[in-house]
């Protein structure tokens, strides 16, 4: 398994998006799977914010993650974000979202970013373990969520 870029491999846009989407495009009333597919394109930066970066093994996607300006719109003062950490499901359990998340904290601190932030409504127990703090609770789209932040150490 190894991480990399998604604009490295573009012919798995489409896949990630539309996994995103069957995830959590119930979340996002009116978005259909294209505009999911024509956001992670233009998400696909590399070394920059957007940008979107993929586990692999060989060719095989496994999961994405995305780090991006905003994530929530009831916080526009708070970036950037992770977002979008998926990992199919009959891979889970082998560490590759925590790998996908710390992937993306690199990237952001390579960037000069002092925080990160996520929101996530069930996965708190694994970004605490992997040093986020909770900055609140709240409820968006009539989901409770929490919203957590990641302090870069320089």
């Amino acid at each position: 398994m190894h991480i990399d870029y998604l604009c490295d491999h573009p012919e798995l846009i489409e896949e990630l998006a539309t996994l995103n989407f069957e995830e959590w495009g119930e979340f996002r009333p009116g978005q259909t799977v294209e505009h999911r597919i024509e956001h992670m394109r233009e998400s696909c930066g590399k070394g920059a914010v957007p940008s979107v970066v993929v586990a692999l093994d060989g060719s095989r996607l496994l999961g994405g993650a995305l780090l991006i300006e905003n994530d929530l719109k009831l916080r526009p003062n708070l970036t950037p974000w992770l977002a979008g950490v998926y990992v199919k499901a009959e891979e889970r359990g082998r560490g590759i979202a925590s790998q996908l998340v710390n992937r993306v904290v690199a990237e952001a601190a390579a960037l000069g970013v002092p925080e990160l932030y996520l929101y996530t409504d069930t996965s708190q127990s694994l970004y605490a373990r992997l040093g986020w703090e909770v900055v609140e609770e709240l409820v968006y789209d009539d989901l409770p969520v929490t919203v957590m932040k990641y302090v870069i150490k320089r």
